[in-house]
Formats: C-alpha cells, sequence, structure tokens
C-alpha cells in the first residue's frame, strides 16, 4: 500500500529519534478495541502513540497498575517466575563471551529479578532497578536478588557499570532517545547495553493485537539501530536472526559513532503493517505449528511450575548464604 493511503497526523511533538515532525496514522484501536492512535514518522520510520505520555503518567501507571493490568498479577505466579528463570539463565549465556569476569552488570526494569540473580550466580557483580512495588519486593525477598525500587529517571549520572541490560523495556519509555543517553553516562567507557524489544518487522502478535498503551514504541531492526547510534552507541553484535520474533543487539558505548537517518525505514514500518491481516496471520503454517508447540510446552510448566520454583528459591538462598556476594542497586 502506498504511503498516500494514509492519514496525515495533526501530532504537534517532533519524533524523539530523528526530530521530524510529519507522520501518517497507522492505527486508531489498541489491542483492546479502545482509542489509541499510532503513527509512523515520515522521515525515519519510527513508530509510537500519537500522544506521547508524561512522565507523571507512567509513574502512576508502571508503580501501581501495569503488573496487574499487563499480568493480572500484583506479585509474580510460580509459573511466570519458572519462565523468567530460564530466560535469565540464557541471557547470560548469550551476553557473557563478550564480558569479562569483573563486569558489572546492571538491570534497568528487572521485573521479577531472575536475571540480576542469573548473571549473580554465573560471577558477576549484579544490581537491578525495577518501579514496580511487588515485584521489587519479590526479587528481595523470594530471590535475594539485588534490585532496588527505582526509575531510571532517579539514578544519578555517573558511571557504575560496564553491561547495561534493557529486555523488553525500551519500548515503555516515552523519551527513549534521552533514556539512551542517560544510560550512557551509566556506563563505563566502551561500556556496553544490551537491548531487546519486540521485532515490529515481523508478525510477533497478530494486526489487532499489535498496539496497546504500554508499548509507546515500536521498533524494527532500522529503527532501533539508528536509536543506539542517535544516542551513542555503535553495534557490537547483533544476537538475534531476521526472523526472531524479539530484536536482540549488543551495543558499544563510543565516541566515534555517526547518526544517519535510514531513508528505507519508513516504508519497513508501513510494510510491517499491512503485510498481514487477521486471517493471514493466523493461517501461516509457522504460526500454526508454533502455536501447538506453545500449548504443549506451556502446559508442561505449568504443572511443574510449584516444584521448579522451591527449587530456584533454595539456589538463591544457598548463593546469599554461603558467599554474601550480593550488591546494593545504584
Amino acid at each position: 500500500m502506498s504511503s498516500d493511503h494514509w492519514k496525515e497526523s495533526p501530532r504537534q511533538e517532533p519524533c524523539n529519534l530523528c526530530g521530524g515532525d510529519d507522520f501518517r496514522q497507522l492505527s486508531s484501536r489498541d489491542r483492546k478495541s479502545q482509542e489509541l492512535i499510532t503513527v509512523a514518522c515520515c522521515q525515519c520510520g519510527l513508530v509510537s502513540h500519537e500522544q506521547i505520555p508524561t512522565d507523571q503518567e507512567l509513574t502512576d501507571y508502571y508503580r501501581h497498575q501495569y503488573r496487574h493490568e499487563y499480568h493480572q498479577e500484583y506479585s509474580p505466579s510460580a509459573y511466570r517466575v519458572v519462565r523468567e528463570w530460564r530466560r535469565g539463565g540464557e541471557l547470560v549465556k548469550m551476553v557473557q563471551p563478550f564480558l569479562a569476569p569483573t563486569d558489572r552488570v546492571l538491570e534497568i526494569g528487572s521485573g521479577i529479578g531472575c536475571t540480576v540473580k542469573q548473571f549473580e550466580l554465573a560471577g558477576f557483580a549484579s544490581s537491578g532497578i525495577e518501579p514496580g512495588e511487588g515485584f521489587c519486593q519479590y526479587s528481595r525477598e523470594q530471590l535475594q536478588a539485588s534490585v532496588k525500587q527505582a526509575s531510571l529517571g532517579e539514578m544519578a549520572r555517573h558511571p557504575q557499570a560496564d553491561l547495561i541490560m534493557l529486555v523488553h523495556v525500551l519500548e515503555h519509555l516515552n523519551r527513549p532517545l534521552q533514556a539512551l543517553q542517560h544510560l550512557g553516562d551509566l556506563l563505563t567507557d566502551g561500556g556496553q547495553l544490551y537491548v531487546e524489544v519486540p521485532n515490529f518487522g515481523l508478525p510477533h502478535v497478530a494486526p489487532s493485537k499489535l498496539f496497546h498503551f504500554a508499548h509507546i514504541y515500536n521498533y524494527s531492526a532500522a529503527t532501533l539501530t539508528m536509536l543506539g547510534q542517535a544516542s551513542g552507541f555503535e553495534v557490537e553484535q547483533a544476537l538475534s536472526g531476521s526472523q526472531d520474533r524479539n530484536l536482540r543487539i549488543l551495543f558499544r558505548k563510543s565516541k566515534e559513532v555517526e547518526f544517519h537517518v535510514d531513508t528505507a525505514a519508513y516504508q519497513q514500518s508501513i510494510d510491517a503493517v499491512t503485510r498481514h491481516n487477521v486471517w493471514s496471520y493466523h493461517c501461516r503454517s509457522s504460526y500454526l505449528v508454533d502455536r501447538v508447540k506453545t500449548v504443549w510446552r506451556h502446559r508442561q510448566e505449568r504443572r511443574r511450575a510449584k516444584e521448579e520454583l522451591a527449587s530456584i528459591v533454595r539456589a538463591c538462598a544457598g548463593k546469599a548464604v554461603s558467599t554474601g556476594t550480593r550488591t546494593e542497586a545504584a
């Protein structure tokens, strides 16, 4: 579909990535069929809400509503903890080859705290911050993880980590360029930033479920790379494949990186929205196979969750008692 078919947006706030002021509306509804206008910047292709939430709106939402609305949980279920524990272990294995044994790891938006604890168990000085009260409390009391209830804006701008983890967090931030610049101030010279976000360039969810309030921005590989460059980061390693549901990029802080607008990114964003309708998305053979596997796996994981959680909690408590290596979040 040609870009001429898209309604022009009256948005006044410039694009957070490139400063452009020309936007086209992609959608008027969220995943619950409630009003939520989503737009794309015609210059760089970055996809976002037409009306960007304020800092206070986000603070109130994430401290009191997000976990219940998004996961229907104030404190995490056994099933969720086990899933996040496994993902944390996978992240350590993925990133560890790029780290030195003495590197300090900081996770922003650490959720349950599983990744923070997995890095600690792997021998790293590891800490995190998490705005959600219930999940933060669980991190400290059950997993013995070094997690502080705080938001990025509350962190003093001085180097305190060699690696920062941003796992499914960047899409929730209202000023991503400024957030990454803030993270640059928290990193040592040449420090690394791991970013993982849903891959807007691929059909990771059904078209009707694509947009919702919590995800203020939607990133393709092109727009995420540009955002890193504009914030003072160069790509160290792309850790996801072209067909992965999530983008995974390891950036490195650099004074030499240059930012250039990828002129093909806007059309890529349009293509991502128009690639499928509800029927073509759900009728893909890859979707059907993946769905069956996912339902079966989740059913097995739920059945074993309580037993596995007990084992995880014992391992976390044993580490804290035997080594005393816990560190406080900055």
